[in-house]
């Protein structure tokens, strides 16, 4: 049997540099004048982003943040249709009790979970002007967790 190479810091390394290039994308697209669908983009962008960075953090602390089901001593991990594990959402990340993450930010990004969850399943107008405030406060907190979590090293 071929032995394992099993590369745990490197899945670390990679979620951080997703959400990173996540969150980077969203505020690029929203601040570009050539493109309407800002809003909807970075909603989508960067709850991608802060589900990378708290998959990250979890890996960091050995939280397992995929879904299973415990039987016996073994875990039986939920797969996709595809095959692949299931990881949590960005909202069950926040739900659980180790999550790092103050009240007042998990309370913006459960808001932009809910306008996520709108915009996948119907179509928004003129929404930029009224969330813009509610934008800058998402990437102010996930400079500030990103920095505070990993170190300023990565930023």
């Amino acid at each position: 049997m071929a032995k394992r190479n099993r590369k745990v810091g490197s899945i670390k390394a990679e979620l951080l540099t997703k959400s990173r290039e996540s969150m980077l994308a969203a505020v690029q697209i929203f601040n570009n004048p050539n493109i309407q669908f800002k809003s909807e983009s970075f909603i989508v962008l960067s709850n991608i982003a802060w589900t990378y960075l708290l998959h990250a953090y979890y890996r960091s602390k050995n939280v397992e943040y995929r879904y299973y089901d415990q039987r016996g001593a073994r875990k039986r991990y939920h797969k996709t249709k595809k095959g692949a594990h299931k990881h949590w959402e960005l909202e069950r990340c926040l739900d659980d009790r180790s999550c790092p993450i103050d009240k007042v930010a998990k309370s913006n990004l459960k808001f932009l979970i809910g306008l996520r969850h709108e915009v996948e399943h119907q179509m928004t107008t003129r929404i930029d002007d009224y969330l813009s405030a509610r934008f800058q406060a998402c990437c102010l907190n996930y400079n500030e967790y990103i920095k505070s979590l990993f170190g300023r090293v990565l930023v």
